[in-house]
């Protein structure tokens, strides 16, 4: 038993790249596991290094096919030109490793409620099923917006022929099981945990919140995407960062787990957990001192580094110049220090969620109340206090639309973060903005997984 315990405990502490080693079909063996409490905790921390493993792909490869980035090297290439070849790696293991993430939560949320309550400490059975809940719809609310319907599958693999010829469900389905999922989360898991780390690093409830607001918002229900939004920006857990240093400190080693932050995916160095995406971002040459040099694989467009206004202390957090010549514009929010220190990434922030609420306001004719949030927004922007009228209020000369003008403003809040290009597609402006066809819009079927799959069909188009 305490050999299989370690499994759970390695799973945790193991490398990014350890964990992209891992495949779907992982299990342990459940006569000798699920004893304990700590038996329990151990497999829910071992659900969060398959959220870990997707860096490479989210937000990086997301940020490829978008405006605010282009790639400079084959790898990512292909989500660029939107050319995305069925065999491609980076998409077979995205498909991967969400999968991944779903079996160890179905493993979880099978188990842990047959085991006795006096093996937990008060509250902390219902809080260990929460965090299932949640990284298992976080997990296919990844899934159902890179590749649209996928099999859902909720309980863990047993055998071949049951667990791996499932169908694809429809788009509403998936969206269901996630609201369905968050619905449950939010009800059993507690709004902060003991540690701060925690309170952002694990699932909460401002988390299920957040994330349900995010669904609200993709299938179009803008009343409910609203209220759940207000929710989260109502918390006293969560507040806007102020001033450019702590704006900037939320994407440095420095300033992990702010206020603002609401999900965070936590990564420690290059000996331990990392993410490693510095080295698609950071040039070879002319970077500051202390940076470790990357091999600049993708860079930012023209269009995002002339979307900031002067004053906008978010480009400086968002974007870097090398001292080379030419100067080459690098991404600056995923910068590794030269003693291997790595930054998280952000998965869910309050900004983001006022955004949200911002677009849901407008879709339902309050557009006073969408004004104010996307205005306070924009006076942080500028570190000006949010609750007075600046000269960077909309609307401006040159904005007439406020959908756009929301549109904008996560472009430039929310840049590098992986969401640009899930935007465009879920508001339908993808062809106006990126001049992709629908068929496009979605990422291709792994071929590996058509092969194991007899049932799956492939995307239109590919």
């Amino acid at each position: 038993m305490k050999n299989l315990r370690l499994i759970y405990i390695l799973i945790l502490f193991a490398s990014c790249s350890k964990v992209l080693d891992q495949v779907p079909e992982y299990t342990i063996a459940d006569e000798n596991f699920w004893q304990t409490g700590n038996d329990a905790e151990a497999a829910a921390v071992g659900i969060y290094p398959a959220a870990q493993s997707l860096a490479q792909q989210f937000p990086l490869a997301f940020d490829a096919a978008s405006d605010a980035t282009t790639a400079l090297l084959i790898n990512y290439s292909p989500f660029t030109n939107h050319g995305i070849p069925v065999d491609n790696a980076i998409v077979a293991a995205y498909w991967q490793n969400n999968y991944t993430g779903i079996g160890r939560a179905n493993d979880l949320l099978k188990h842990v409620p047959a085991m006795k309550d006096s093996l937990f400490a008060p509250e902390r059975k219902q809080q260990l099923l929460g965090e299932a809940y949640f990284l298992r719809a976080y997990f296919y609310f990844n899934l159902v917006k890179a590749y649209g319907g996928v099999p859902l599958v909720l309980e863990p693999y047993t055998s071949f022929n049951a667990d791996f010829t499932a169908p694809r469900s429809s788009v509403d389905s998936v969206f269901k099981q996630i609201i369905s999922d968050l619905k449950l989360a939010e009800t059993m898991l507690p709004p902060t945990f003991a540690a701060a780390v925690s309170t952002r690093g694990r699932a909460s409830q401002g988390g299920a919140k957040a994330l349900l607001a995010k669904a609200y918002l993709s299938i179009k229900d803008y009343n409910a995407a609203a209220a759940k939004a207000l929710e989260v920006i109502n918390s006293p857990v969560y507040s806007l960062v102020s001033g450019s240093a702590a704006y900037s400190g939320m994407f440095a080693t420095s300033g992990k787990n702010s206020t603002e932050s609401i999900f965070e995916i936590q990564y420690v160095s290059a000996s331990a957990q990392s993410n490693g995406l510095f080295s698609f971002y950071v040039p070879v040459n002319g970077i500051p001192a202390g940076l470790q040099p990357g091999s600049y694989q993708v860079a930012p467009t023209d269009k995002i580094i002339g979307a900031y206004e002067e004053g906008d202390i978010r480009k400086s957090a968002a974007l870097a110049f090398s001292t080379a010549t030419p100067a080459l514009p690098y991404v600056n929010k995923y910068t590794r220090l030269s003693n291997g220190t790595e930054p998280n990434i952000i998965a869910l922030r309050l900004a983001d969620i006022m955004l949200v609420r911002a677009e849901a306001l407008d879709h339902l004719g309050q557009t006073a109340d969408a004004i104010a949030l996307l205005n306070t927004i924009r006076r942080r922007a500028f570190a000006l206090p949010l609750d007075a009228a600046s000269p960077h209020d909309y609307p401006q000369a040159a904005e007439t639309n406020l959908a756009l003008a929301i549109e904008n403003e996560r472009f430039k809040e929310l840049a590098f973060e992986g969401h640009r290009f899930y935007d465009l597609v879920r508001t339908g402006r993808a062809a106006a903005v990126l001049g992709i066809t629908e068929d496009q819009a979605l990422w291709p079927i792994p071929l590996r997984e058509i092969g194991r799959n007899p049932r799956l069909e492939q995307n239109h188009g590919y």
